[in-house]
């Protein structure tokens, strides 16, 4: 008996472990302790961190007060930054009991994303900038509190004496002119702000170029014959182009000014953009780019545009830029350390002289707690000193009299020598005005673009594109001209009734349950442990998803409450499917790179998992080198294959150079044809994701079927159409499904490399979606939008779905 249970207990005893098995062990557990003690750690430390901000955030003493400030900082980068947080600081300082807490996102588009997002939330900041051509905008949609009131109560104590009272007077009238709005246009009406600083236009010229070229420097009343001539000597020179002339839509209608006419009327109502002087203008500036050998820049390259032109020494002139790019220019190292000489000089003049006024305010949100202490903020960031610190940094001009005639923006120490330039330039400058839609903004600049810039269509045909695009827009009316607000008491009843029937169904279900204890207690636990991934669904995706159908049938814009909403019914619907233009474009590109992306991707993604197949030494290295790209950061892909494409040296035209093609403009004019094409392509190089599935699913296939096909005397193509194929195509109608999704949801490469542009070519459906629901905050629409996608995805699904029935083979169901 003894010797049975030395027999029972050797064969029940565990195995014993061979040394390096003992320490293989020992390690594998010590990492996978020290993976978990870590992740630990940052949970804990994540969850520590937001509870600290929850609980100091409401840390002020009895009394004190919080503002919160929103600014950005562009080309003054940090200087701009701490200029700020140095103001901030001695406001506090000077303020005992007021806090300020201080937001920068960085650059003007990503201030104004978030500050409109905070705005819809119902937090706005108390005190944030708004450029003079989004006033008309945002006072229309009530977010900005009037200053009247403020200023006549200043206006009266410095007429008392009170010295530190803010005097409009001492402000140039233009400036302050920018952010009145009368309800319908910019100039008159009520005050929402007060301008920080502003800028004129000119163009930056490269002294030593025009020394070299022969050719005099330009004066304050040179004209546009001058600058062109000059712009065509400059572009004799070896390796040299004349001018960059940048057609933004304000500089365009800056540019119409000064030749006596306009893209709109002063009251904001009447196009005049298709006038005989305006196309006339337009043709003249149109034919210096696109007729003429490097008197302007070609408009081609998505790489070196705008201001940065200037810098390679490469381009004599470069415009209409305000005072924003000298802290930039200021970095040009002089002659003797391989830079060059600059200067300035203003707009030169047509038919009649012109310039703009380009400003910024400090303004206060309209359902600030704080009224009284954000204007003391306002007055604070706009006084004097302030303006002066930001006239050192050469960002623009200060809006204070005194200040812009002072040493601190006429600094003769720092380039450029002609700052008088910018002063000279004020009386005829003007605030262009623009409607309270910025969609019109939107549509005359990528027009204008196909026009000027990139040349694909002739001023004629983008003048006719802008005139149905923007009349076919305001003649949207959603809801009628009195629209019924939106019942949402109704839809709340629906909603509540909704959840009522759900956990209806669930006492009925629990109710129907077994009775036996220990089965209500799984069943108890199931649901106990289900429990949070319900709420989760029902809160953040459910509800979400329910109000966004909601949402389609409104004209709700986004940046308001719920409660502005109004009932429209299908009108979006319609107007999308029958009237948008720019929808049906969305459509066609999406469409078209779909086409190529898809069935090609999909392809190429089978052939390399075929090949990864092989054993061959460092198979694994090459495994992950084809996968690493389907991870990497989607904004840097995006930034190197702009420059891969780009029309001016990029890498793929200059490969088809060498033999003999000619390259085309990937996306300029050609872009019709080869944008969507080109982001095909980019797409291949993100085929490692779909690689490593199709790996895992020819891994799966029994070798047994490969040996048998060959023993009937099948070759290699056979056996891949005969075997691989059909055991793959499970994995197959997964990978095309997805794909066929994907292909619908481009949005980061189009939103980095493009834009959309020119005109609307590269503009993808996701794109033009987040064009309509976060740049111009039409949610209703851009609901209606996603909902309509999610159609079209469904569709496409379910047509692949039914027609897969006869050439997918599932071994599971042959049994």
């Amino acid at each position: 008996m003894k010797t049975l249970n030395r027999r029972m207990v050797h064969l029940y005893s565990p195995p014993m472990l061979s040394d390096p098995a003992k320490a293989s062990r020992t390690i594998g557990n010590l990492l996978r302790t020290g993976l978990a003690a870590v992740a630990a750690l940052l949970v804990i430390a994540a969850f520590a961190r937001v509870i600290f901000r929850a609980a100091t955030a409401g840390n002020l003493k009895a009394g004190d007060i919080e503002l919160t400030v929103m600014h950005w900082s562009g080309e003054g980068g940090q200087e701009e930054d701490k200029i700020v947080e140095d103001s901030l600081a001695e406001f506090e300082q000077a303020n005992p009991g007021v806090q300020v807490k201080r937001l920068n996102p960085g650059d003007a588009g990503s201030f104004y994303t978030k500050l409109q997002t905070m705005m819809a939330a119902g937090e706005p900041p108390d005190v944030f900038y708004v450029g003079y051509e989004r006033v008309a905008n945002f006072a229309s949609l009530d977010l900005l509190r009037p200053i009247d009131d403020f200023v006549a109560r200043e206006s009266e104590a410095h007429k008392a004496g009170d010295a530190e009272t803010l005097d409009l007077d001492a402000f140039y009238p233009q400036t302050v002119d920018a952010f009145r709005f009368d309800g319908r246009r910019v100039g008159a009406g009520t005050l929402y702000g007060i301008p920080k600083d502003f800028t004129t236009v000119g163009f930056y010229y490269n002294k030593d170029l025009f020394r070299q070229a022969g050719v005099a420097f330009p004066s304050d009343g040179w004209t546009w014959d001058d600058y062109i001539g000059a712009a065509r000597t400059l572009g004799k020179l070896p390796g040299i182009t004349g001018s960059e002339f940048v057609t933004w839509p304000v500089m365009v209608r800056t540019f119409l000014r000064s030749e006596g006419c306009e893209a709109i009327d002063d009251g904001l109502e009447t196009i005049r953009v298709g006038e005989p002087n305006a196309v006339a203008a337009l043709e003249r500036l149109r034919g210096w780019r696109h007729n003429e050998v490097n008197t302007l820049t070609s408009g081609k390259s998505k790489i070196a545009t705008g201001a940065s032109v200037f810098l390679g020494g490469k381009v004599a002139m470069a415009g209409p830029f305000g005072r924003w790019v000298v802290p930039s220019y200021r970095n040009i190292p002089p002659k003797e350390q391989g830079g060059f000489e600059w200067d300035f000089a203003p707009l030169p003049r047509g038919s009649a002289e012109a310039n703009c006024v380009l400003t910024v305010s400090w303004s206060i949100a309209k359902h600030t707690k704080h009224a009284e202490e954000s204007w003391k903020l306002v007055k604070w960031l706009t006084n004097a000193k302030s303006q002066a610190a930001n006239a050192r940094l050469g960002l623009a001009i200060p809006t204070m009299k005194s200040v812009a005639a002072s040493n601190a923006f006429l600094d003769a120490t720092l380039p450029p020598a002609n700052n008088q330039g910018f002063l000279d330039a004020i009386p005829e400058s003007v605030v262009i005005g623009w409607p309270a839609d910025p969609t019109f903004e939107q549509i005359l600049g990528t027009t204008m673009d196909q026009g000027l810039k990139t040349g694909d269509l002739t001023m004629p045909q983008a003048i006719e594109q802008f005139d149905e695009k923007w009349n076919a827009h305001v003649q949207f009316v959603p809801g009628g001209i009195n629209p019924k607000p939106m019942n949402w008491g109704l839809f709340a009843s629906i909603g509540v009734a909704l959840i009522g029937l759900v956990l209806a169904g669930i006492a009925w279900m629990f109710l129907r349950s077994p009775r036996a204890a220990n089965a209500r207690s799984e069943e108890r636990a199931g649901f106990l442990f289900a429990s949070p991934w319900v709420a989760g669904f029902l809160l953040f995706m459910a509800f979400p998803i329910l109000l966004s159908l909601v949402l389609s049938l409104t004209n709700w814009k986004g940046i308001g409450p719920l409660s502005g909403a109004d009932w429209v019914g299908v009108d979006n619907y319609a107007q999308l499917v029958a009237r948008d233009g720019r929808f049906h474009t969305a459509l066609k590109v999406t469409a078209y790179y779909a086409a190529i992306a898809v069935p090609v991707g999909q392809l190429l993604a089978l052939l390399a998992a075929v090949v990864m197949m092989q054993k061959f030494r460092g198979v694994a290295f090459f495994r992950a080198a084809w996968y690493l790209p389907s991870v990497l950061a989607g904004v840097g892909v995006s930034i190197l294959w702009r420059w891969i494409f780009d029309s001016e040296g990029g890498l793929i035209n200059r490969g088809l150079e060498c033999v003999g093609i000619p390259g085309p403009e990937w996306f300029g004019k050609d872009a019709a044809w080869f944008g969507p094409p080109a982001f095909a392509i980019m797409s291949f190089w993100l085929i490692g994701g779909s690689m490593m599935v199709y790996l895992a699913g020819l891994q799966q296939i029994p070798r047994e079927l490969y040996e048998a096909a060959e023993i009937d005397g099948a070759g290699p193509v056979r056996r891949f159409l005969r075997v691989t194929l059909p055991m793959l195509s499970p994995v197959i109608l997964f990978n095309l499904i997805m794909a066929v999704i994907g292909s619908f949801q481009v949005f980061t490469q189009a939103f980095v490399m493009t834009g959309g542009e020119p005109g609307d070519l590269t503009r993808f459906y996701v794109l033009y979606l987040f064009n309509k629901a976060f740049e111009l905050y039409d949610m209703g629409y851009a609901s209606a939008m996603a909902w309509i996608l999610l159609a079209i995805v469904l569709v496409f699904t379910a047509i692949i779905l039914r027609t897969s029935a006869r050439v997918v083979y599932y071994e599971s169901l042959q049994k």
